[in-house]
């Protein structure tokens, strides 16, 4: 018994001893939050997203250009200065993205589209900071690395008919770089406030697609569907031959299409250091 104990001491010192050396006085989390703006955005007349109206003889068209990387962003990082100047760190966020809306006028109704996504996001990046004391000003910048997913919603009013369909885009991973610049500002020995302006450049190609919900005037129509209605594979090429044509119970195919995920934005947040 005595034995374990002091087995158990021993480890307990090593543990402390690994835990100084890993969180060391250079070492630090951090927690945030923000909120980004349309960047890189483009129209996404693929998927039927513009505005439009037509009358007895005539149709206007209006461009809406989409960013699906704005909303609102929650996360954290580790990190670690080398010296007062350079650092690294490891960042994870989440994405609560904002809604994009389009909308057809036609005679006898509308037609509402909304686009809207999440994502996880890693981030890890350079540090460059002043190393001044009280205000220290720094410069970031990294890779993204995010896995998301993107709702696509249709609402069809036809003189009183209402078609409700969504589906979900998701599958693959998006790459892409990020930079910001900020500013820390000390509220003692080990915290610290800091806000920043970033900017992220990334895109997005969804691999996969499935309808989650088809109702028209309130009834479930998702169990007549077919699994080619519902279900779509994004490729980088495929070939259809009109003479053998895919059997309903395959999912279709589409062409891959980068989507933008770009922001402009800012984070505000606490730093902790150990």
């Amino acid at each position: 018994m005595k034995n374990l104990k002091l087995l158990s001491l021993i480890i307990a010192f090593t543990c402390i001893l690994c835990v100084n050396n890993l969180f060391g006085q250079g070492a630090y989390v951090n927690i945030n939050a923000g909120y980004g703006l349309n960047m890189s955005s483009q129209n996404l007349y693929y998927f039927d997203f513009y505005n439009s109206t037509s009358g007895s003889n005539s149709y206007t068209y209006e461009q809406v250009n989409v960013s699906l990387g704005k909303g609102l962003n929650l996360g954290g990082a580790f990190g670690y200065m080398f010296n007062e100047n350079i650092g690294v760190e490891l960042g994870i966020s989440y994405l609560l993205g904002g809604k994009s809306k389009a909308k057809n006028t036609y005679i006898g109704g509308t037609t509402d589209y909304t686009l809207s996504s999440k994502m996880l996001r890693i981030n890890p990046s350079l540090v460059i900071a002043s190393g001044f004391e009280k205000i220290n000003p720094y410069a970031k910048f990294g890779l993204v690395i995010g896995s998301g997913s993107i709702m696509c919603e249709y609402n069809d009013n036809d003189d009183g008919d209402i078609l409700v369909m969504k589906m979900k885009l998701n599958g693959g991973i998006a790459l892409g770089l990020s930079s910001g610049i900020g500013a820390m500002f000390n509220l003692s020995d080990n915290m610290s406030f800091f806000g920043e302006l970033n900017m992220v450049n990334l895109s997005y190609a969804p691999t996969k697609g499935e309808v989650t919900e088809a109702t028209y005037n309130g009834v479930d129509e998702l169990p007549d569907l077919t699994t080619s209605e519902k279900e779509i594979e994004f490729v980088d090429s495929y070939t259809y031959n009109s003479s053998n044509p895919p059997a309903d119970s395959q999912p279709s195919k589409e062409l891959k299409q980068k989507l933008p995920f770009g922001s402009f934005g800012v984070n505000i947040g606490l730093r902790i250091n150990f």
